[in-house]
């Protein structure tokens, strides 16, 4: 019975979604109640042997015991079969309440920029020991090691032009691979000991380009330098960072502005001209210019999935080779994400670690067909496709620009909504024209869509809009819409974005209304963010303490009038203030949401 309750125990903890949540709890409610019919016969066979003494000494005979000793079973077994089916329809309402609390509380599934690590409790215990024996050292030998790195860089980048414009000859050379070994060194003092490479790393004149993937943290300057600190391209940010900055020179990198509009394409071209010269092996003062290294998704994500690669690496038509990189620990403390358990933690419990392993794969160079150089896009996700293959693990095709929308503290950016829409040709039908929602609200709630709350996947989008499936700008928008990563979005959200402009309009607000709420039913939390999100800008958390603060102004029986509530009061969230929030008070009313 200790071993059941366990279990049944052991179901509730938050690590188990999904399916595999409903077999484990459905195994322990069953477990529950076989455990009951057990204990029912047990008791009446108890109960009989406390009764035998009795039985016989009046002389019964022995088929009235046992008569009595079926009959004592059954009725035991009846009643506590009984109390087992009641307990687990109890169980499985709990689990079923669960499961709406999961969905009112938006847990997120699938979101690859999110990453949180649990530990077990038996391993607490020993993360712990070790960041009093373990760590201190390993962080001191590992800095003492990035120091002698540093000052190496400092020596080999003296007196050196820093355009970039030349690769590096003779001593400064030899340097460079001092610093890439004294980096790999200071990985092995913190712990980093195995490194398995499997593959053959392809000359420069067979692949000017490496394609390396996942990118996770960090710590992928460890793979990096394995493969022999080729050059890199990157934000132009990553310069200004102390230490990492000088390292970051001795590759002569190709440097990207993220903030400058033609930054990317200059540096799309800087590569394209760059890889032309590895490949056909071509020298400057003497000296060739090494592989270029590039991580095209752009981002760190949490290596469950490959996002969408950039094409800038696939622009110059050449073939690469894919690199992939797997990280086969017990607890995944290389992945730092957009939001998530702090890196700061990571890294310390990574430190903690007894060993950390890494598995560095080459695989067969990638030779583009006719199609492929002539659609870079194309190009890109059929490399991505081999990659994820040998990684065993999906594709999506999420962007590194999504990221800001599709975590609970980030905030999009209406304007860019609007760009997006304006590449697809629908600035003509959205924005002005309010009036012309009132036709898209009527075509929507007798549509087929109505049935399924308004909610379509990105083929049914696609289908819906009449526009090809190939278009990044209308995936990037099914993105922005798609802050619960469901794979999801709901079109009412879809179309009052189109007409956010006018936000502030009584007309907009009514059909705010009309599209969220009925007379029985009124605006859940989730239905708030999706109405408020976008328009104000606003982070789901800010949204979603906009909604509790306004809700404590209202009872869960009756509706207070407007005039109770000041809503063209400006809203203070987390230091900001966000003005003109003139909801009806028929939107803060609390109610079950829909799961789709």
């Amino acid at each position: 019975m200790n071993t059941t309750f366990l279990i049944t125990a052991f179901c509730d903890l938050s690590e188990f979604e999904g399916q595999s949540a409903i077999v484990v709890r459905l195994f322990s409610a069953s477990t529950v109640s076989v455990s009951f019919c057990k204990l029912g016969m047990f008791n009446a066979w108890r109960f009989s042997r406390h009764n035998q003494a009795l039985i016989f000494s009046s002389n019964y005979p022995k088929a009235n015991y046992f008569s009595n000793f079926l009959f004592n079973s059954f009725v035991a077994v009846c009643i506590y079969s009984r109390i087992a089916t009641f307990n687990t329809y109890l169980f499985l309402l709990q689990m079923n309440r669960s499961s709406i609390s999961t969905a009112d509380n938006m847990q997120w599934t699938g979101n690859p920029f999110e990453h949180f690590v649990s530990i077990a409790a038996k391993d607490r215990l020993k993360y712990a020991f070790m960041s009093i024996v373990l760590a201190p050292i390993r962080i001191a030998l590992a800095g003492i090691m990035f120091g002698m790195a540093y000052m190496a860089a400092i020596i080999t980048l003296f007196n050196l032009d820093t355009n970039f414009e030349n690769p590096l000859n003779g001593w400064r050379q030899t340097s460079k691979d001092i610093v890439a070994q004294l980096i790999i060194m200071s990985h092995f003092m913190m712990g980093f000991h195995r490194v398995k490479v499997k593959g053959r790393r392809a000359l420069p004149t067979e692949a000017p380009i490496l394609v390396i993937a996942p990118h996770s943290s960090f710590f992928d300057t460890l793979p990096f330098c394995c493969i022999g600190a080729p050059s890199v391209v990157g934000k132009k940010s990553l310069m200004k960072i102390p230490f990492f900055g000088k390292l970051l020179s001795l590759t002569k990198p190709i440097l990207v502005d993220r903030n400058e509009k033609g930054s990317r394409s200059s540096a799309a071209h800087e590569l394209k001209q760059r890889a032309n010269l590895v490949f056909n092996g071509a020298k400057n003062n003497g000296m060739q210019w090494p592989q270029i290294a590039i991580f095209p998704e752009g981002t760190c994500t949490n290596r469950s999935q490959l996002i969408s690669f950039k094409p800038g690496a696939f622009m110059a038509q050449l073939p690469v080779q894919p690199v992939c990189l797997r990280w086969p620990n017990k607890y995944d403390f290389v992945s730092w994400t957009w939001e998530g358990t702090a890196p700061l933690k990571l890294f310390w419990l990574s430190v903690c670690q007894l060993q950390t392993n890494l598995e560095i794969e080459f695989l067969p160079v990638y030779v583009p067909n006719e199609a492929e150089k002539g659609d870079a896009n194309l190009y890109a996700r059929n490399v991505r496709a081999v990659m994820a293959r040998c990684l065993q693990i999906p594709t999506d095709d999420y962007y590194v620009e999504d990221a800001r929308y599709l975590t609970l503290h980030g905030k999009g950016k209406l304007e860019e909504f609007f760009d997006l829409l304006n590449r697809l040709n629908m600035s003509l039908s959205v924005g002005e024209d309010l009036h012309s929602l009132q036709a898209v609200w009527n075509y929507l709630r007798h549509s087929e869509f109505s049935a399924k709350h308004f909610a379509v996947t990105y083929n049914e989008f696609q289908s819906y809009l009449h526009f090809p499936k190939d278009q990044i700008s209308l995936r990037r928008v099914f993105n922005i819409m798609d802050w619960q990563c469901r794979r999801r979005i709901d079109l009412r959200e879809f179309w009052l974005a189109c007409f956010s402009k006018k936000y502030t309009s009584p007309i907009y607000l009514d059909y705010c209304q009309k599209m969220f709420s009925t007379t029985v039913e009124c605006l859940s939390e989730v239905d708030f963010v999706k109405i408020v999100r976008l328009p104000y800008e606003l982070s789901v958390a800010e949204a979603r303490q906009l909604y509790e603060r306004r809700k404590r102004f209202f009872s869960s029986q009756e509706r207070i009038p407007s005039s109770d509530v000041d809503f063209q009061k400006p809203m203070i969230v987390e230091r900001k203030k966000f003005s003109s929030f003139n909801f009806p008070p028929i939107f803060l009313r609390r109610r079950c949401i829909e799961v789709y």
